[in-house]
């Protein structure tokens, strides 16, 4: 595979871990390109997922149902992963969805030659690790940030950490996420 087809995948990996361009282009042999319009479910909760998908081009959100209601708890945009949690640590169906918010160019990547790359490339195995601690950690925050931050704090914390988010996603996705009700979020925004 030509690499100028995956420039911002290579640099969402090598934002966690200075990746060799062997294990690139390893990495890269291995993604299969797939085109898919905006609304698209890329897994589905009761559903095993096979593959992991990076994000050459578009923004999804992963959310769940609580009680019939979509909670969003993730956004993946421009050089990130995205998958099934369930599929990926213990290969049995997913308890969430991730839906395209825009027509999207993502690179699929079966789960098991995930699992085998991690065995023979040192360099996949740490990108692996360092992003999975940083987002355990980024969870930690948001976790710790909903006990201790008002609604408006933890808005302003989101909108200066992802201004970008704000043209791209719909509003009742981010104040799902952040824990309020659109017409809450609304009033904080327009009380500046």
């Amino acid at each position: 595979m030509e690499l100028n087809k995956i420039k911002n995948i290579i640099k969402g990996i090598r934002r966690y871990y200075p990746v060799s361009d062997d294990s690139i282009e390893t990495l890269a042999g291995l993604l299969t390109e797939i085109h898919l319009p905006k609304h698209h479910l890329l897994t589905k909760a009761g559903v095993k997922d096979n593959f992991v998908y990076f994000i050459e081009q578009g923004c999804m959100r992963t959310y769940f149902l609580v009680d019939g209601k979509e909670i969003t708890n993730w956004f993946s945009r421009e050089g990130d992963i995205t998958f099934s949690s369930s599929s990926l640590y213990h290969r049995t169906p997913g308890f969430d969805f991730v839906e395209l918010l825009e027509d999207s160019c993502v690179f699929s990547l079966p789960i098991d030659a995930l699992n085998n790359l991690y065995k023979t490339d040192i360099d996949i195995a740490n990108w692996s690790r360092t992003i999975h601690q940083e987002v355990l950690l980024k969870m930690q925050n948001l976790r710790i940030d909903r006990l201790s931050l008002s609604s408006k704090e933890r808005y302003e914390k989101f909108y200066n950490e992802n201004p970008d988010l704000f043209s791209r996603v719909n509003l009742g996705y981010i104040a799902s996420y952040l824990g309020m009700t659109q017409q809450h979020l609304s009033t904080i925004r327009a009380n500046g």
